[in-house]
């Protein structure tokens, strides 16, 4: 199954490929309508606008550097997943986005392993029956994805940050695949590169995916990107991630909508590129 991921509201309508992802939400802060018969994305706690207008918000390490996109290593503002009035609106938003169909959860970790350590994180780990710092994180963005999860009458997708080393995505982000797996209909692994002039990279973490993910009661998808990529280097380089996944999106926008026809001609024949 191939597919395009876009910001650009009138190329998602047009039905290219098998389905079609869409930006309604954005980490820039960004909200726009949601379009019928996508898989709309939310992005959760990247929010750079909120976090810009209020910078106490952000997630923040133990030397009390903040998630900010002007802080090396951020490249947006992440609010701290324990706000409780964030949550609140953030789930309000997923049910809207969700009264139209499948949601995309982006964003819906911690920033980074030593992430959060504002008060209220550091009061509740410690009224928490855990004493493993890494499990309590888990714990929040997993019960977070389960109430979000009850609130959406399609699929939910989960985002996974592309790293397939055991451990590594809880210990990172708080982001337990079996335990999200639970509650969510699929993953969807960005593997985004300009041009894909080499392509081992992508093949071995496909490869980690699927062996680390592959056996889980959800569906996994993987991202590619067509900035500076030729339409028959993106076809094959699908072709090779087909025994890992079952899908593949091609993130583009409107000045590429040719290539990704082009793209789905090679994979499918000439019918596939046809707008529906």
């Amino acid at each position: 199954m191939y597919g395009v991921l876009t910001a650009d509201a009138d190329l998602a309508s047009e039905g290219v490929g098998d389905n079609t992802y869409y930006f309604a939400e954005r980490v820039s802060g960004a909200r726009r309508d949601p379009v019928d018969g996508v898989v709309n994305s939310v992005a959760c706690w990247g929010d750079t606008e909120t976090v810009r207008e209020s910078p106490e918000r952000a997630a923040v390490a133990s030397d009390g550097t903040r998630a900010a996109p002007d802080v090396d290593g951020h490249h947006w503002g992440t609010v701290c997943p324990t706000d409780p009035d964030y949550r609140a609106a953030l789930l309000d938003r997923i049910a809207d986005v969700g009264s139209v169909g499948d949601v995309r959860l982006t964003t819906l970790g911690f920033p980074g392993a030593d992430f959060c350590r504002c008060d209220r994180c550091e009061r509740l780990f410690a009224e928490s029956d855990s004493d493993d710092r890494a499990e309590w994180r888990s714990s929040v963005i997993t019960e977070f994805t389960a109430e979000a999860a009850d609130l959406v009458d399609g699929e939910v997708i989960a985002t996974l940050y592309p790293d397939p080393y055991p451990g590594h995505l809880r210990e990172r982000a708080g982001l337990d695949p079996a335990a999200l797996a639970e509650h969510v209909d699929g993953f969807l692994v960005p593997l985004c590169g300009t041009g894909y002039e080499t392509t081992y990279w992508v093949e071995s973490l496909a490869r980690g995916f699927d062996s680390a993910v592959g056996g889980l009661d959800a569906s996994l998808t993987f991202q590619l990107s067509t900035s500076g990529a030729q339409a028959e280097r993106l076809a094959e380089l699908a072709r090779r991630l087909d025994e890992h996944a079952d899908g593949v999106v091609f993130g583009t926008h409107r000045t590429d909508a040719d290539l990704i026809r082009d793209v789905l001609a090679e994979l499918n024949g000439p019918e596939s590129s046809v707008v529906a």
